[in-house]
């Protein structure tokens, strides 16, 4: 019998985000956002961030957006954040 993610992380007393590839967003404030589980960067500019997200595609829009750092599995935008939106 297969084991769902809610399962394993019930059995191994962890938060179900950390055994899923579900993305999982954490805003500060409206300076901040950091993106964990992405699936890569698909646009990037000023004022709009595109990043991969599972079977979706995650939009950070706002002004004076950069890429504060990046690896495979976070990643950190700052800048004006206006709207998160998963599409």
């Amino acid at each position: 019998m297969r084991e769902s993610v809610r399962d394993l992380a019930e059995r191994w007393e962890l938060p179900e985000e950390s055994v899923s590839p579900v993305v999982k967003v954490t805003l500060t404030g409206q300076r901040q956002a950091m993106v964990e589980h992405h699936r890569g960067l698909l646009a990037y500019g000023d004022a709009l961030v595109e990043v991969g997200a599972g079977r979706g595609k995650l939009r950070i829009m706002g002004s004076e957006l950069r890429l504060g750092a990046m690896d495979r599995e976070t990643l950190v935008i700052t800048g004006r954040i206006q709207a998160v939106e998963y599409a």
